[in-house]
């Protein structure tokens, strides 16, 4: 039950930061350069949290040096993802770098601290 709760509540801030983002750019507090710089890393860091969550359902309830493996393998595919999907971003388009790289770093801390709690609770 509490894992339940513990996904909801969080894909509920998760959706609220979104609103939040969007409507920061519609009330025109931030440019809409300023607006793709945040949204974008928002977006595929969402994507690659949501990779390894399947890999930790795909490791189940298996030994701890499978569960370890299958876990790795899901971080080196994110870390992948997340490294092309940088530098194209920072290479070919036109964005505010700053607010790239700490929307970047915000969000990928975030999920990372979301899906080590979540694994905790898993293997309870």
């Amino acid at each position: 039950m509490f894992k339940i709760r513990f996904i909801r509540n969080n894909f509920i801030i998760i959706i609220s930061i979104f609103v939040l983002i969007i409507a920061f750019y519609l009330t025109s507090i931030i440019s809409f350069r300023n607006f793709y710089s945040i949204i974008l890393p928002a977006v595929f860091i969402s994507i690659t949290f949501f990779i390894a969550i399947l890999f930790q359902f795909k490791a189940g309830k298996k030994q701890n040096a499978e569960f370890i493996g299958i876990v790795f393998k899901g971080m080196f595919i994110r870390l992948l993802i997340l490294s092309v999907f940088v530098f194209t971003s920072l290479k070919f388009l036109d964005i505010n770098k700053n607010s790239f790289i700490f929307s970047v770093l915000i969000f990928y801390i975030y999920y990372l601290v979301i899906e080590v709690i979540y694994t905790c609770i898993r293997n309870k």
